[in-house]
């Protein structure tokens, strides 16, 4: 029996222009700012490592590899846990779409067998998405959890 497939798809809008938006996209430096990414290889192949900090404590480690790679306009990666792996291997293609002085994001996670991990997703993109826009748009997207823990390794590591 074939398993149910889920998929998380958000929209969001961004007053800024998609090469700006592409930036925090696709790069290591832009990414920590709105997400807590420790690697991010801008290429096809190149590897993705994000580190999340629970409530709860301890790290959720999410690992890929970048499988589309075309500026200004999509980046696409694989996504799944190294400590406690999701069922099936689920894919994240972000696509940027200029809408005169805007850019409209659109971004697709799918894959999901599990409709719990479904929604715990599309819940966790809704908040991801709403401080990448924040950034963009030159606004103080606030603290963060899992990004203030990278900041204070980074900083011990220094």
């Amino acid at each position: 029996m074939k398993k149910r497939a889920f998929v998380v798809e958000r929209e969001i809008r961004i007053q800024a222009p998609r090469e700006n938006v592409f930036r925090l996209l696709s790069s290591r430096e832009g990414q920590a700012l709105w997400m807590p990414f420790t690697i991010l290889e801008p290429r096809v192949g190149g590897g993705v490592q994000i580190r999340f900090v629970p409530e709860s404590g301890g790290q959720r480690i999410v690992f890929g590899k970048i499988s589309a790679y075309d500026p200004p306009s999509r980046i696409a990666f694989t996504w799944d846990f190294e400590d406690d792996p999701l069922d099936a291997l689920t894919e994240v293609t972000i696509d940027l779409i200029s809408e005169e002085e805007a850019t409209l994001v659109r971004l697709t996670h799918a894959g999901f067998v599990d409709e719990e991990e479904h929604g715990k997703h599309a819940e966790g993109w809704e908040y991801w998405l709403e401080r990448l826009k924040a950034l963009a748009e030159g606004k103080d997207p606030g603290n963060d959890r899992s990004i203030e823990a990278l900041r204070q390794f980074d900083e011990r590591e220094r």
